[in-house]
């Protein structure tokens, strides 16, 4: 009698810890807010590989939706705004330039489907303005320039109500003509990952 116990006890343990699993990812499957810190960096592509960007900043999000849809798709919508008070532009043969920048829609599709309940993927879209203490690129161009472009990426719940997020993003910067020459990055490849708090509801 004893080995059964044993062994209902040991089921119960199991069955358990795949619930707790389970429900780790749960805050990101229904309107829920969230805190994050981020550090990224990438470089230019194609004719501005001599480009290479580094940042650091914060991150407020909500997801806004339950689980819509169905089958593969089936997730949530999330919108994000990013706040970037240190940012370095590294341009060939030009000195390293401070800048600030801001992410102010930062919009995610989290696919929610799946059997990993820890492992959430998205889907994102940004756009942003960046701020920088000299024109950039270095000429008559402009202090000011925009982002904007793609990205994907996914979040793990290490536990309930806490995630590292990892993407990778697509990224096109450019002053849209503020400077008389616009030279831009057509695009770049950003790598970014995170640390998130998402609120816990009582």
């Amino acid at each position: 009698m004893t080995i059964w116990r044993w062994i209902v006890f040991t089921v119960l343990c199991f069955a358990s810890a795949v619930v707790a699993a389970q429900d780790n990812a749960a805050a990101i499957r229904k309107e829920h807010w969230n805190l994050g810190v981020l550090a990224s960096g990438g470089s230019g592509l194609f004719d501005r590989d001599d480009v290479q960007f580094s940042r650091a900043g914060v991150r407020v999000g909500r997801v806004m939706t339950g689980e819509l849809g169905s089958g593969i798709f089936r997730g949530t919508f999330e919108l994000d705004s990013e706040v970037i008070p240190v940012e370095v532009i590294h341009w060939s043969d030009y000195k390293n330039v401070y800048c600030v920048s801001v992410n102010p829609l930062v919009m995610k599709w989290n696919f929610t489907r799946g059997k990993n309940r820890k492992l959430i993927p998205y889907f994102m879209a940004q756009g942003g303005v960046t701020w920088s203490a000299h024109n950039v690129p270095p000429g008559d161009t402009s202090h000011f320039n925009f982002t904007s472009g793609p990205g994907i990426g996914f979040n793990y719940f290490m536990k309930p109500y806490r995630s590292v997020n990892f993407d990778f993003r697509a990224t096109h910067f450019s002053n849209a003509s503020l400077g008389d020459h616009n030279p831009g990055v057509n695009a770049s490849l950003q790598v970014s990952i995170g640390y998130n708090w998402w609120k816990q509801k009582h």
